[in-house]
């Protein structure tokens, strides 16, 4: 599983870049969240991709590895624009999934047979992750949430405390 993920997206998803300039400069944001992709991503950071738009960019530049994470510049263009290109070419869709809050990225994504994650979803995946290597990405929004066993002397304390009295003699 691959996940294409609209990087200025995400980063304004998690806080990570907010409204006007940025702090320390805009590189030093996005190597910020990129650090913290691969920090939160584990064992598998070869599975992020992330494209940010560079429609300024001074030129073309490669595919790069930040810790293991893929990071792609869209020269001359919008991160949206190179996503629906990269997912064009794709020869498996259905093992990538499209991470944005951009309807027009999810839109192609969709388009073209992948799964699409909100941002949020992403993050809940992110975590869920952590905990769980087993959890995977797009699972039911039915899953039960684990219920927490109490012990003997918490349920007796319990049961005093909420059953109705004993019956008068």
């Amino acid at each position: 599983m691959t996940f294409l993920i609209d990087g200025y997206n995400l980063m304004h998803a998690v806080g990570m870049l907010g409204v006007g300039p940025v702090a320390g400069g805009l590189e030093r944001a996005r190597t910020k969240f990129l650090d913290w992709l691969a920090a939160a991503s584990g064992k598998r950071p070869e599975q992020l991709r992330v494209v940010f738009d560079a429609e300024k960019g001074r030129g073309p530049s490669p595919e790069i590895g930040h810790r293991g994470v893929r990071v792609r510049f869209a020269y001359r263009r919008t991160a949206d624009d190179e996503i629906e290109e990269l997912l064009q070419a794709e020869k498996r869709p259905t093992l990538v999934t499209v991470v944005s809050n951009d309807v027009r990225v999810q839109d192609a994504g969709r388009h073209r047979g992948t799964s699409v994650n909100t941002c949020e979803e992403f993050v809940d995946w992110l975590i869920a992750e952590k905990r769980d290597p087993s959890v995977v990405a797009n699972r039911s929004p039915e899953d039960p949430k684990p219920q927490p066993s109490a012990t003997p002397d918490e349920m007796a304390a319990w049961l005093a405390a909420f059953s109705p009295p004993p019956p008068k003699p």
